[in-house]
């Protein structure tokens, strides 16, 4: 066969890509979008290939179960502190720009820098003003109003804020600790967002926001990570990794309950048998006086447990010493013992 068309051929190609190809099923280019329109109906997403994610979706999921679990020990924490029922939930964690996170801060805001030793770099806490104030208000024996203009806070303000902040981040290192034993400490605070640099403008970051709500206020509170600062670890927050952690995690938290039960004392009785007595009885009582149990001489003795009934026994001797002998643990309580 020759290798140059002759020119039946190349009209007979040039007729095919005009009438669309000899195929029936082709569809038609849609040259204004730049994909075939029959595909129109399928989802789409936009990808910026300028800035392309730096943490996997599989690591996201890990930092959204991780706060999850923050939220909910941190609401804890802020309930007992502030004696009003608090309740945190975790709104999203995405992945942007460090300018990006800067501008979406109001100002005058809260800002808490910290570190997280042994990683190298810093990373923000930022507390809604809105949600500062009501905060305040309510630990100076106030019912909890937010304030009615964004201002810078005091000294003293600053002082009790600086606590919420240690034991919001004492929740975080116990968190992180399946991932790995850091030590977060608040390093500087801030209240224009301009003013606090820990990572390059277009730098990678993880915001972790946190919507709390209380009776009378609600807020956001952020965590801005920088991925240089969480890039050592990152290998940690794989599912597989994140699983494990939890297992182990589990078997030493069940290690501990173990032995903090075993160091509680409780009181143990074997009750030989009941009667009821009248009063009158009762008092006419003298030594050598025989009373009549409720049961049979040979029937098994009921051993309590703080006063509930757990397992039955047989009455002996252990040297000089009155025993009981444990014959079988009951499942259920037997009635009528307990009364």
């Amino acid at each position: 066969m020759s290798d140059i068309l002759s020119q039946e051929e190349v009209d007979a190609l040039l007729n095919a890509v005009s009438s669309g190809g000899d195929s029936d099923n082709s569809a038609p280019l849609d040259m204004d979008s730049g994909y075939d329109s029959s595909d129109s109906d399928k989802a789409l997403s936009l990808y910026d290939f300028r800035r392309p994610d730096r943490v996997s979706k599989d690591q996201m999921r890990t930092l959204q179960n991780l706060h999850e679990g923050y939220a909910r020990q941190f609401s804890t924490s802020l309930t007992n502190f502030l004696r009003t029922f608090v309740e945190i939930e975790l709104v999203s964690v995405d992945q942007l720009t460090y300018s990006e996170f800067v501008m979406s801060i109001s100002n005058p805001s809260c800002i808490y820098v910290f570190d997280m030793e042994p990683l190298e770099g810093s990373a923000i806490m930022e507390i809604n003003p809105s949600l500062v104030f009501f905060i305040i208000d309510r630990l100076f024996g106030g019912q909890g109003r937010p304030s009615e203009q964004n201002r810078e806070m005091t000294l003293i303000e600053q002082n009790v804020i600086h606590r919420i902040v240690e034991r919001g981040l004492s929740d975080l290192k116990d968190v992180w600790g399946h991932i790995g034993s850091f030590n977060p400490k608040v390093d500087a605070y801030e209240t224009n967002p301009q003013f606090v640099q820990i990572a390059p403008p277009g730098e990678t970051v993880i915001l972790i926001s946190l919507e709390v709500r209380m009776q009378n206020a609600s807020g956001l509170m952020s965590i801005c990570f920088p991925y240089m600062l969480l890039e050592s670890v990152l290998n940690n927050l794989s599912g597989e990794n994140w699983m494990s952690s939890q297992s182990s995690s589990t078997k030493e938290t069940r290690e501990m309950l173990e032995q903090e039960i075993n160091d509680i004392n409780l009181t143990l009785q074997t009750v030989i048998g009941k009667t009821n007595l009248k009063i009158r009885d009762l008092l006419q009582l003298q030594k050598g006086d025989v009373l009549c149990l409720n049961k049979p001489y040979d029937s098994d003795l009921m051993v309590q447990i703080e006063g509930k009934t757990k397992m039955a026994a047989r009455p002996g001797v252990v040297g000089r010493k009155k025993a009981a002998k444990i014959t079988r643990i009951l499942q259920e309580e037997v009635p009528g013992c307990d009364e």
